[in-house]
């Protein structure tokens, strides 16, 4: 799998393919706060691009943290930094709304894997450091994956994995079985017939089309019901507790297609399919008796995906994720048949 660029190199070669055909003029002024705040970034990744495109020779220092485009002695220009950078490509490129956004799908794909073998530790400045983003970013993704609940922290207030061992796996669903049901029969009066439709015509294209689409494709079909549904509920606590069993859906988006081959057919589009359907006649008792019926079939499919992945003996080396410190146990806690 190709690595995907650092933000660092993404705006290296951005400025540097700027510079070089003269969309920066000579005399561009380049200061890592605005730079970093025109690009929605901290300022870590700002000063390696930045320090990389010094060492070419294409900038050169003015001040502690400044920076001007071109050779020693070339005249400054005092444009505004949105104005001097306008034909920057990354700023033309789809944005992110957060700088955590840009990694955090990365990060979780890696600590889904490794919560299948057990509690690790997981280091902050360490994730920082391999992502080449500041301490803040890596903060922001690991309060992410907390919500999610696939990390959590000790008295000591470290941040660990939390396994996913099929006892935990089954704890979740028994909760959800116990919960969905309610919330999202009382999400009814806050969806409109129209956001209902689309979300089951999504689900009828996608099911015609099921052997092309990708497991991220399902992943944000699973958004719909289980998170989208489940947040418009008029009871926020139980939007609250549910949002700790969103790992499940997570297990699903980072396995299937890629460690675990994808099923001939999935059953969760008719099951998805018939919830909506009872929520489209607004008929809470029948939405609740559809939900939990899809989340009691969803059980095995789950465990048997945990179950491949553990199989494969060890967890991928990670820089910012030590060594397991609570293996999965065989009997309760296994994921062994």
């Amino acid at each position: 799998m190709q690595r995907k660029q650092t933000l660092a190199e993404q705006l290296r070669i951005s400025l540097r393919t700027a510079i070089l055909s003269g969309a920066v003029e000579p005399g561009t002024v380049l200061t890592e706060t605005p730079l970093a705040r025109l690009v929605g970034s901290s300022r870590v990744p700002v000063r390696r691009a930045l320090q990389d495109l010094l060492e070419e020779g294409l900038i050169h220092r003015t001040g502690p943290h400044g920076h001007i485009v071109g050779k020693p002695g070339v005249q400054p220009l005092r444009l505004p930094l949105d104005q001097a950078l306008a034909a920057l490509s990354i700023l033309h490129e789809p944005r992110i709304s957060f700088a955590w956004q840009a990694l955090y799908d990365d990060v979780e794909a890696r600590i889904v894997h490794r919560s299948f073998f057990g509690r690790a530790r997981v280091n902050e400045l360490e994730l920082a450091r391999h992502y080449d983003v500041g301490r803040t970013v890596a903060r922001d993704v690991l309060s992410q994956l907390e919500t999610r609940g696939l990390i959590d922290k000790d008295d000591a207030l470290r941040w660990s994995v939390v396994a996913l061992d099929e006892r935990r796996i089954r704890e979740l669903y028994e909760l959800r079985e116990h919960l969905e049901p309610l919330a999202i029969a009382g999400a009814l009066d806050a969806l409109g017939d129209g956001e209902i439709d689309a979300m089951q015509a999504r689900h009828e294209a996608a099911w015609a089309r099921y052997s092309d689409i990708s497991a991220a494709e399902m992943y944000d079909l699973e958004v719909d019901l289980h998170v989208n549904c489940v947040q418009r509920t008029r009871n926020r606590e139980l939007a609250r507790i549910l949002q700790r069993t969103h790992c499940l859906l997570t297990l699903s988006k980072h396995t299937v297609g890629t460690r675990v081959a994808k099923l001939p057919m999935e059953a969760f589009f008719e099951e998805h399919i018939a919830v909506f359907t009872a929520m489209r006649r607004r008929d809470p008792a029948a939405v609740e008796q559809a939900v939990r019926r899809h989340i009691r079939n969803s059980v095995a499919n789950v465990v048997a995906r945990a179950q491949i992945v553990l199989a494969e003996g060890r967890p991928e080396p990670v820089a910012f994720i030590g060594q397991v410190i609570a293996p999965t146990c065989q009997g309760t806690n296994s994921l062994s048949p």
